[in-house]
C-alpha cells in the first residue's frame, strides 16, 4: 500500500500542486483547506504524515495539531508557516509536531523531510511504550543477573528478614528496596532516609526523633523515621557513610528493638523492617576500621548485589524504553520510541553512571525530540565521546583557578538546566531528576529564577 499523505491548507493552488507532487512520487495524496475537513479526513483513513498549514479559515493550525495528536499521538505532523508564524510554529513543535517548514520551500526540501517523517513513522509502528502509571511492581530487564535478583526477592521480601542491597551509584538499589516494601505485604509507609546527606546531629534526630527543647530549635517535639515507618519499612541509604557513633545507636535498635528520641528519656519501640543499601564495599570497610562488624552482620541477613549497567547490557534497552515512558508521561509529551540506530548507540555505552545517566540522557533527548521517535543525534554528546574521556578540568573551575565548591557547582548545574529549557521548569526537573519542590527550594537557596514570561 503507498504512503498516505493530507494536506491541510486553504492554499488552493499550493495545496493542488503538493498533492500532484506526491502522487507523481507514489503516495496517495488528499488535500482539505481547513480545520473541519482535515479532523474528518482523519477519521476516514490511517494517516502516515500530515503536512498543516498555521493560518486556516476557521481555526488555528497549532490547536487543530493537537486534536490531530489526540487522535494519534504518533502522526508526523509537518507544519507550513509564513515567515511571520516562525514562533506559533516553534510552539507547535513543542506541542509534538514534527517539525516545521518557512514559505516560500523547495520541492527537494519539503520531499526530505517528508521521507524523514514516513521513516519515523514505520519506524514507531513497532514501539514498546507502558500505559500503567501506577508504581513498578517489576524489575525492568532481561538480564540472568537481575532474574537472580528477582527470584531471591521474591523469596525474601514476604519475611521480615533484613536486607542489604549493593551496587554502585545510580544502579536502582532503592528501586530493589522500595519493591522488598511492596511484595512484603506489610501496611506501614516505605520510609527513606539518606544516611549522607545529613550531619550526624541532625541525623540521629532524623532517625530518632526529638523531644521540645532538646536543641537549639527543636520548638515542639518531632517523632523520627523509626516511629514513622511503624509497621512499614525504613530505608537507610547510603549506609556506609554513618559515622561510628550512629553506627553504635543503630546497632542497639537493630538487636534491641528500642530507642530514645534526642533529649527524651523514654524507652520506645519499633517494628520497623529495615533495609539499607551502600555504594561501599563494607567488608574492605570494616577491615578498614571504619565500620562495625557486628552491625554489618546485622543488617546483610540477606545481601543482594545489583551489577553496573556494563555488566547486565542486555537491560539498557528495556530500561531505556521504560525510562522514556515515564519521562513522556512527566512531561506530558506523546509516547516517543527509540530507533534501531539509537538502540545501538545506548547498547555501546559503559555507563559510568548507570541508570540515573541513562534517565538523565533520555530526558535531555526527549526535550528535542520531533514526532514519535527519538534519533542517535538527539542523544546527549557524552554518549558520543569515548569511555574513557574525563570532563574537562576547566568545568570544575573559575575563571581563577579555584576549584567550585559542591554548593557552586550545584548552582550553576540548575542554572544550566534553566537555560537548557529556556525558563520551563517541569523539563528542568526532569534533566536534574529532582521534584518541583526540590528545584523550588534550590532556587530560593541560590537566588535563581527564570527569566520573565518564560513557561513555568
Amino acid at each position: 500500500m503507498p504512503p498516505r499523505l493530507l494536506v491541510i491548507d486553504d492554499d488552493a493552488a499550493l495545496n493542488l500542486a503538493l498533492c500532484a507532487h506526491f502522487e507523481d512520487r507514489g503516495w496517495q495524496a488528499t488535500g482539505v483547506y481547513d480545520c473541519v475537513a482535515g479532523l474528518a479526513a482523519m477519521t476516514k483513513t490511517p494517516l502516515d504524515v500530515v503536512l498543516l498549514d498555521v493560518q486556516l479559515p476557521d481555526g488555528d493550525g497549532v490547536e487543530l495539531l493537537s486534536r490531530l495528536l489526540k487522535i494519534d499521538p504518533r502522526l508526523p505532523v509537518i507544519l507550513i508557516t509564513g515567515g511571520r508564524d516562525v514562533e506559533r510554529a516553534m510552539q507547535a513543535i513543542a506541542a509534538g509536531a514534527f517539525d516545521w517548514l518557512p514559505k516560500p520551500f523547495e520541492p527537494a526540501e519539503l520531499e526530505r523531510l517528508v521521507d524523514r517523517a514516513l521513516a519515523t513513522r514505520q519506524a514507531s509502528a513497532t514501539r514498546v511504550t507502558e500505559t500503567d502509571d501506577a508504581p513498578l511492581r517489576t524489575l525492568v530487564g532481561a538480564s540472568r543477573a537481575l532474574l537472580e535478583i528477582g527470584k531471591t526477592l521474591a523469596r525474601v521480601a514476604p519475611s521480615d528478614t533484613r536486607v542489604l542491597i549493593t551496587g554502585e551509584s545510580g544502579t536502582g538499589k532503592e528501586v530493589i528496596a522500595r519493591l522488598v516494601h511492596i511484595y512484603s505485604g506489610r501496611n506501614g509507609p516505605f520510609i527513606a532516609v539518606n544516611c549522607a546527606a545529613l550531619v550526624e546531629t541532625l541525623l540521629e534526630s532524623e532517625l530518632f526523633g526529638h523531644e521540645r527543647g532538646a536543641f537549639t530549635g527543636a520548638h515542639a517535639a518531632k517523632p523520627g523515621k523509626f516511629e514513622q515507618a511503624a509497621e512499614g519499612t525504613l530505608f537507610l541509604d547510603e549506609v556506609g557513610e554513618l559515622p561510628p557513633t550512629m553506627q553504635a545507636k543503630l546497632l542497639r535498635v537493630l538487636q534491641e528493638g528500642v530507642f530514645e528520641r534526642v533529649g527524651g528519656t523514654q524507652t520506645l519501640t519499633t517494628r520497623a523492617r529495615i533495609v539499607a543499601a551502600t555504594n561501599r564495599d563494607l567488608f574492605t570497610e570494616v577491615t578498614a576500621g571504619r565500620f562495625r562488624e557486628d552491625l554489618l552482620y546485622r543488617l546483610a541477613v540477606v545481601t543482594l548485589h545489583v551489577p553496573p549497567l556494563r555488566e547486565r547490557r542486555e537491560d539498557i534497552l528495556p530500561l531505556a524504553r521504560h525510562l522514556l515512558a515515564r519521562a513522556c508521561r512527566r512531561l506530558d509529551r506523546p509516547a516517543v520510541t527509540l530507533t534501531p540506530d539509537a538502540e545501538e548507540r545506548l547498547r555501546a555505552r559503559d555507563w559510568p553512571g548507570n541508570v540515573r545517566e541513562l534517565d538523565n540522557v533520555l530526558a535531555r533527548a526527549l526535550l528535542h525530540a520531533r514526532g514519535p521517535v527519538l534519533t542517535a543525534d538527539l542523544l546527549d554528546a557524552r554518549i558520543t565521546a569515548p569511555p574513557d574521556t574525563a570532563t574537562p578540568p576547566d568545568a570544575f573551575r573559575d575563571p581563577s583557578g579555584r576549584l567550585y565548591s559542591l554548593d557552586e557547582l550545584e548552582a550553576i548545574q540548575v542554572a544550566n538546566a534553566l537555560h537548557e529549557t529556556n525558563g520551563h521548569k517541569g523539563r528542568a526537573c526532569a534533566i536534574l531528576g529532582i521534584s518541583r519542590p526540590a528545584l523550588e527550594r534550590k532556587l530560593d537557596r541560590y537566588g535563581l529564577r527564570p527569566r520573565a514570561g518564560t513557561e513555568d
